[in-house]
């Protein structure tokens, strides 16, 4: 049996690309998971059988021997970042960063790179969600370390574990083949914009001009979370930023994300991050 210390995940590939309109890209089989996201621009990625909708608001994570066709909008082609990852690398053996995807490739057989589970399938993500933007945070410094040639095999490793963890309770039981929705995005939008307010499902709801039921079953199938809970992370997320980021006192920061008493948000705030807000950044060197 495999314990952690024989291997784990690792990022062997990270790039930018910018289609041209009427350009076409299609593998047959590239032996590694992939994570895709649109940083502009409009276009389609098909693989597995399923057609996904690429907009700036979601990633794609395509599983372990994928295939993938990439169709750009012809008026406004899209500009991806797209990292690979090994699933499991044998610790043993040091890391080729070098994606294979061609079938005369030894890499494509090699028994030190093999997937961590199989059965998976596409599954999009909102890039607005938690975890969705923290895997496009991580996954963009990849790019950068690639495009700038620091591949040590110690940072791959750990950026390959950090991506791994973070999207780990992706629902991969359900592909969504039309893509992020544009009344979840709207939802969203509105509750940022009320950021200082505790809103209503039913006026959440309105904004999206979609049912309440629908609503809940939105945020759940795409962030994970009921609504109520997305806004309230949210809202102590925006509240941690604050304190580590500026000289707000503990109530100025509870009233700015919708807390009218603050002891009522230091029992919230400590909920989530198991400290009170006025010893969350109390060590910080400020700035």
């Amino acid at each position: 049996m495999d314990t952690a210390s024989d291997g784990g995940p690792v990022l062997i590939g990270a790039n930018w690309y910018r289609f041209r309109s009427g350009e076409r890209i299609s593998h047959a089989h590239v032996q590694s998971v992939s994570f895709v996201w649109v940083a502009h621009g409009t276009g389609t990625i098909v693989s597995g059988g399923q057609s996904f909708a690429m907009t700036t608001h979601a990633i794609l994570r395509l599983p372990w021997r994928h295939d993938v066709h990439y169709r750009p909008d012809a008026h406004s082609p899209f500009h991806v970042g797209i990292i690979h990852l090994i699933p499991w690398h044998d610790a043993a053996v040091p890391v080729e960063p070098r994606v294979a995807f061609q079938s005369g490739d030894a890499l494509v057989t090699a028994p030190w790179r093999r997937a961590a589970a199989l059965g998976e399938h596409p599954v999009m993500m909102s890039s607005r969600s938690i975890s969705g933007r923290n895997v496009i945070a991580l996954a963009s410094h990849g790019v950068e370390r690639f495009l700038t040639g620091r591949t040590g095999e110690a940072p791959l490793r750990a950026l390959g574990v950090l991506i791994s963890d973070e999207s780990s309770d992706w629902a991969a039981t359900e592909s969504v083949a039309q893509g992020f929705p544009t009344l979840l995005d709207l939802m969203i939008d509105c509750i940022l914009r009320n950021i200082d307010r505790h809103l209503t499902v039913a006026e959440i709801a309105d904004a999206g001009q979609c049912s309440i039921t629908t609503t809940e079953r939105l945020f759940a199938r795409y962030t994970g979370l009921s609504v109520i809970a997305w806004s309230r992370l949210r809202r102590m997320q925006e509240a941690a930023l604050l304190l580590r980021t500026s000289d707000l006192r503990v109530n100025e920061v509870a009233r700015h994300v919708g807390y009218v008493d603050p002891l009522y948000f230091s029992r919230v705030f400590s909920g989530v991050y198991g400290v009170a807000p006025s010893k969350y950044a109390s060590s910080q060197l400020r700035p």
